[in-house]
C-alpha cells in the first residue's frame, strides 16, 4: 500500500494503480526472456552446457539450474547438453517438467 498510497490516506488514485501495475509487469520476467537471456549465455545454441552455467552463473544459481534442467533432445546437441527453453517454460507453469 505504501507504493500507492504514500501519504498513507487509505486511497488509491486509478493513475498510482496504473503506475503501480506498470511498473510491476515490466519487472516480469517471461519464460521467453530467460530463455533469451540463457541463448546469451550459450552463444545462440539452442542449448547449455553444464560448464557454461557454471562460469557464468554464482554456484548456486549454476546448480539449481543444472538440477532441474532436462537433456536437450534436438538433433543440434552435445553429450551433456541442457535444454533451457524447456527449463524456462517450466519456470513459468507452462510445462510439467
Amino acid at each position: 500500500m505504501s507504493l500507492v498510497d504514500p501519504n498513507g490516506k487509505g486511497l488509491v488514485t486509478f493513475q498510482s494503480f496504473v503506475d503501480f501495475m506498470t511498473r510491476e509487469t515490466t519487472e516480469m520476467d517471461t519464460a521467453e526472456q530467460v530463455a533469451a537471456s540463457f541463448r546469451i549465455l550459450a552463444a545462440d545454441k539452442p542449448y547449455i552446457l553444464i560448464e557454461e552455467l557454471r562460469r557464468e552463473l554464482p554456484p548456486e544459481q549454476a546448480e539449481y539450474c543444472i538440477s532441474r534442467m532436462p537433456l536437450y533432445a534436438g538433433p543440434d546437441g552435445v553429450p551433456g547438453a541442457l535444454d533451457y527453453s524447456a527449463f524456462s517454460t517450466a519456470l513459468y507453469g507452462e510445462s510439467d517438467l
